[in-house]
């Protein structure tokens, strides 16, 4: 899933009220703005647009033609939280925003790699090869 997609594969998201998702991912989808509120960060934008570094907190095939510090584009006012079993990599915009999820054969971007030119080429060009 990209974006909402990724956001679907959730247990429950807290956009517009609490919502069920489909459950493949545990966690929840949560408000940046409320997040960055209480964690004291004034001056970031929401929603959350424009390019963002990867860093990696698993060793996954889907990044096996990247590096970490490599951009992606973000597009977002929500995210992914309480979900550091499934997580493969994040960006920092103030908070932790998580980047990319998997449980077995189930992926998600929270970023869109169709957006984000050769290393988002690089990332569909691995998914296809898992």
């Amino acid at each position: 899933g990209i974006c909402l997609g990724m956001q679907l594969l959730f247990e429950e998201s807290h956009e517009y009220g609490v919502h069920k998702g489909l459950g493949l991912v545990k966690g929840i989808i949560a408000s940046i703005d409320e997040d960055l509120e209480a964690a004291g960060i004034e001056g970031l934008k929401v929603p959350h647009i424009g390019w963002n570094a990867l860093s990696f907190t698993a060793n996954e095939p889907l990044f096996k033609y990247i590096k970490e510090g490599d951009c992606v584009y973000y597009v977002h006012s929500f995210y992914g939280k309480d979900c550091d079993e499934s997580t493969i990599a994040s960006s920092e915009y103030g908070i932790k925003i998580t980047g990319a999820v998997r449980n077995g054969k189930v992926y998600g971007t929270q970023f869109h790699p169709e957006k984000s030119g050769e290393v988002g080429l690089n990332i569909l060009r691995a998914f296809l090869e898992v």
